[in-house]
């Protein structure tokens, strides 16, 4: 993947606005409570239940008869492997990162590792653009210092020093900075690895006990998670593939765009940048340009949004207040979710809990059937 297409992939990450539960996870993740402003409204324009309003969304989308899917019986099967690799990414989420002493091999994308760095402009240190010999940590990728700086650290060793060269942003903030070409001279200190911790029953009631209670009924969960998750994602790809959308509101096109652009905002004010420069990082050069190369995508979550209100509407189910407490509790271990009403208001979290529910709805129609072999 070419570095355009990888930023590019990043920023859409950014973009937690969809109805996938596991992405309103990962975007609740991304930020505390108390981190979070509420600038911008994510439930206007949504009627208690969540649905748009003023839309009656069976008049804009032909649905297929999902009451006679087929779901082939390995997608009800959770594997040995399946488990052991969410165990494995559970056990990531704990690891605990500790000096490398090995300074044998080069530094390559992705790696965590400490650093220190004098900067100059016209060979005059300026404020700010020195470690002073405390070092930093860095992960190499990840975008936090200005663009080439991190790339140009790649291939060299712990104990290395060498000199990069790179240009400040036109927009970057500080005048005395704003398009100067600047020499950095950096020490590559040491690398860090992870230590992953052991899966015991002593760790399970020290860390997870919100979830499990033991390994045991950890492998049992994630076993009913993953086959959970397999028939949902298979009847959800074979709904989306059969629906037909006729009308796209324009109502809902300019919702999504809103709550796009609300996005960016707030992960540029989380960096303490200003929109633009924020953007640059991703190669693109405003706001506009953004929501332009992000058209097809919109589109595709309008198409989302409009079937999950069809099938809603054609079959009246509504998300009842235990609907909510139980989703809450199956994905952040907590009936209460009154801190996400704050930030999203309650509409926005139950058209994201109308789409668990009803593609568990639609897993209950489906007959399992014996998988084909090739």
């Amino acid at each position: 993947m070419n570095s355009k297409a990888k930023m590019k992939k990043n920023l859409v990450r950014l973009v937690c606005l969809v109805l996938a539960g596991i992405m309103l996870l990962g975007c609740f993740a991304a930020f505390t409570m108390e981190e979070v402003e509420p600038a911008h409204d994510y439930s206007a324009g949504l009627t208690e239940e969540g649905f748009f309003e003023g839309v009656t969304a069976l008049d804009n989308v032909v649905l297929p008869d999902y009451t006679a899917y087929t779901i082939p019986e390995e997608a009800t099967i959770a594997t040995e492997d399946e488990i052991n690799t969410k165990i494995e990414e559970i056990k990531s989420s704990f690891a605990t990162n500790e000096k490398d002493v090995d300074t044998s091999r080069e530094v390559k994308d992705g790696d965590y590792i400490n650093i220190d760095y004098l900067g100059k402009i016209d060979g005059v240190a300026f404020e700010g653009g020195s470690t002073d010999g405390k070092g930093s940590d860095v992960t190499i990728g990840s975008g936090r210092f200005i663009p080439g700086f991190e790339d140009q650290i790649i291939g060299h060793k712990p104990g290395e020093t060498f000199d990069i060269t790179v240009t400040f942003p036109e927009d970057y903030g500080k005048e005395e900075l704003n398009g100067k070409e600047a020499v950095f001279t950096i020490t590559v200190n040491h690398f860090y690895k992870a230590v992953l911790p052991e899966i015991t029953d002593d760790f399970v009631a020290e860390n997870l006990k919100d979830y499990y209670k033991d390994v045991a009924d950890m492998k049992a969960q994630i076993a009913e998670d993953i086959v959970d998750a397999d028939t949902k994602n298979f009847v959800w790809g074979k709904l989306m593939e059969e629906t037909t959308v006729t009308t796209y509101p324009q109502q809902i096109h300019d919702y999504e765009v809103a709550a796009r652009k609300a996005n960016i905002e707030l992960n540029a004010s989380q960096w303490q940048l200003d929109v633009d420069t924020f953007l640059s990082y991703y190669g693109y050069e405003s706001m506009d340009a953004y929501i332009e190369d992000m058209a097809d995508d919109i589109k595709d979550y309008e198409k989302v949004y409009l079937t999950v209100q069809a099938v809603a509407e054609k079959e009246g189910w509504k998300v009842t207040e235990d609907d909510m407490k139980a989703y809450f509790d199956k994905m952040f271990g907590t009936e209460d979710y009154s801190e996400y009403v704050s930030v999203y208001g309650e509409p926005y979290l139950k058209s994201i809990v109308m789409r668990d529910i009803m593609l568990g709805k639609l897993v209950e129609m489906a007959e399992v059937v014996p998988s084909t072999a090739e």
